[in-house]
């Protein structure tokens, strides 16, 4: 499988749990998250942290049992779900942050707009970014 890691911006007006199990449902198989619209505004930035995940997917390094919390924990940068959940978690009624890591092919075929989303836009990486990104990638040591 040649992965591929889309995230989207969805409006407020849609509740995250069903969407994230509609996609998972339609990829079966991909990594499907969703967190708080204000985690970050790089699409790049994403993509760093979710190849960590599929990294360590399969492997010891993953930081929880399945690799959807792994990148919730990477993303928020603590090995604390419930720490995890108050940083970055999603409400209900606000917009969020879909994360998927798939097969390529099968992204490709989704329609965003259906859910109300729009491809979060990918640029350079700011330092902070690349700090969180080695944080990200140090949490493995935390976790024994």
């Amino acid at each position: 499988m040649e992965p591929r890691v889309v995230s989207v911006v969805i409006g407020g007006d849609t509740d995250p749990d069903s969407v994230r199990r509609a996609v998972a449902t339609r990829v079966p198989g991909a990594i499907v998250q969703a967190v708080r619209a204000d985690a970050t505004t790089n699409g790049f930035f994403v993509q760093m942290i979710a190849a960590q995940t599929l990294r360590a997917n399969g492997t010891p390094n993953l930081l929880a049992r399945k690799p959807e919390v792994d990148l919730l924990l990477r993303l928020a940068g603590t090995t604390q779900i419930s720490r995890a959940i108050d940083l970055i978690g999603t409400k209900k009624g606000k917009p969020f942050l879909l994360v998927i890591a798939g097969p390529r092919k099968e992204l490709g075929n989704l329609n965003w707009k259906e859910f109300g989303g729009s491809e979060l836009e990918t640029r350079d990486l700011s330092s902070e970014e690349l700090e969180r990104i080695e944080t990200a990638a140090l949490l493995n040591a935390q976790n024994p």
